[in-house]
C-alpha cells in the first residue's frame, strides 16, 4: 500500500535530522521522568529568548501556540465579551470564543482577482466601534496565507483599547514578520505575539509554543498557566533544536522554494484551478465546480488536502507544502481527473 499524503494539516514534511536525533536521544537519556519539570522553565525561555531576541522575562512557554490562545482567553475575556477577529482565519479563534462564551466578531477580509486582501479600514472601524476584549491577527493568515504589513498592526495597535494577539505560527516562512521587523520594543504592554516549534522547527507533535510579550503582560500570563505545561521529553529535545538554527533555516528555505514551485505548477498546469500567493507553508486554492468530489478521489488515493467553507463562493482547498516528490505525486493524481 501507497504512503499516506498528509497535506492538510500544515505540518513540516521532514522529520528531525539525524545529528540531532542523536543528540535528543542523549537529551531524553538524562531525564529523570519521576521528577516534575521546573515550574519556571528558565533554562527553555531563555534559549528561546536567545532565539527571538529577547530576555527570558518576556516568554510563555505553552503546550502549543493553541494554550498560548487559552491564556490569552483566560487572561482577558469574560462571558459576553467581544474578541475581533478576520474571516477566514484560524479556526481555534472560533472554537475559544465558544469555550468562553465570547461572540466573536469577524471581519470578512476581500477576494479580488487572483489576491485576498484585508479590509483595513473595515477592520479599524469594527476596533473602535465594537470594543473587543480581544484582538487576534493571524500573519501570515490561515488559510489564506496573507501576511499582514507592518503599517496595518502599527495602526490596530495605536486604536485597540484592548489586549492584541499578533500569531505568527507561520512567522518563518514568511518574508517578513512583525516581531523581526519591529522587536517589542515601544509595543503597547498588552501586546501579545503567538510562535511555535510545530511549523518551521517540525515538532508538532511535541507540542511547544509560546507567547513573546512585555514583562508585566509576561508575568500575568505565566501566573495563569499550569506549573507544568510542557513536558520534559519536548522541553529536552527543543533545548537541543533551538541551540542552532541553520539546519531549520535550510528546512524554512527548501520549503518555501517548493512552496513557489508548486504555486507556479498550478498556475500554469492546473487552468481550472485559481492558486493565491501565500507566505505560509501552504497554498489556497480554489477548485472548479465540476471538481467538487476532488477530495474524496484524492482521499481514496491516499492523499489528504484540506477541504473549506469559505465566506466566498466555491470550492475551497489548503495545500501543505511537501517535498517536492509529494507535491509531483499531488499533481499527478489531480492531472488524472
Amino acid at each position: 500500500m501507497s504512503t499516506k499524503l498528509r497535506l492538510d494539516k500544515n505540518e513540516s514534511p521532514y522529520g528531525l535530522p539525524d545529528h540531532l536525533l542523536e543528540s535528543a536521544k542523549k537529551a531524553l537519556a538524562s531525564i529523570e521522568a519521576n521528577r516534575y519539570p521546573d515550574p519556571t522553565y528558565s533554562s527553555l525561555r531563555e534559549s528561546i529568548g536567545n532565539y527571538v531576541g529577547v530576555y527570558k522575562e518576556n516568554i510563555v512557554p505553552g503546550n502549543g501556540g493553541d494554550e498560548i490562545l487559552w491564556l490569552a482567553f483566560a487572561a482577558y475575556v469574560s462571558p459576553g465579551d467581544r474578541v475581533l477577529t478576520l474571516n477566514p482565519s484560524f479556526s481555534q479563534y472560533e472554537h475559544m470564543c465558544k469555550v468562553f462564551k465570547a461572540e466573536r466578531l469577524a471581519v470578512p477580509m476581500t477576494l479580488k482577482n487572483d489576491s485576498i486582501e484585508v479590509d483595513e479600514d473595515e477592520f479599524l472601524r469594527s476596533l473602535r466601534s465594537q470594543n473587543p476584549s480581544l484582538v487576534l491577527l493571524d500573519s501570515p493568515n490561515n488559510p489564506t496565507g496573507v501576511a499582514l504589513t507592518d503599517l496595518f498592526i502599527h495602526k490596530v495597535l495605536d486604536s485597540a483599547r484592548c489586549p492584541v494577539l499578533i500569531d505568527e505560527a507561520y512567522g518563518e516562512f514568511s518574508s517578513h514578520t512583525f516581531l523581526e521587523d519591529q522587536g517589542m520594543d515601544d509595543l503597547p504592554e498588552s501586546t501579545m505575539i503567538l510562535k511555535t516549534l510545530s511549523k518551521a522547527w517540525g515538532i508538532a507533535g511535541l507540542r511547544v509554543g509560546y507567547c513573546v510579550t512585555s514583562q508585566p503582560t509576561a508575568r500575568k500570563l505565566n501566573g495563569l498557566r499550569s506549573p507544568f505545561n510542557v513536558n520534559l521529553f519536548s522541553q529536552a529535545i527543543a533545548l537541543e533544536l533551538l541551540k542552532d538554527r541553520s539546519w531549520m533555516d535550510k528546512r524554512v528555505k527548501a520549503i518555501v522554494e517548493t512552496r513557489e514551485r508548486l504555486f507556479s505548477r498550478i498556475k500554469k498546469g492546473l487552468k481550472r484551478w485559481q492558486v493565491f500567493p501565500g507566505q505560509g507553508n501552504f497554498l489556497l486554492v480554489k477548485l472548479p465546480d465540476e471538481q467538487r468530489d476532488l477530495l474524496g478521489y484524492l482521499r481514496e488515493n491516499r492523499i489528504e488536502i484540506k477541504g473549506f467553507d469559505l465566506p466566498w463562493e466555491g470550492h475551497w482547498a489548503r495545500i501543505t507544502v511537501g517535498t517536492d516528490e509529494e507535491m509531483e505525486k499531488l499533481i499527478d493524481a489531480v492531472e488524472k481527473v
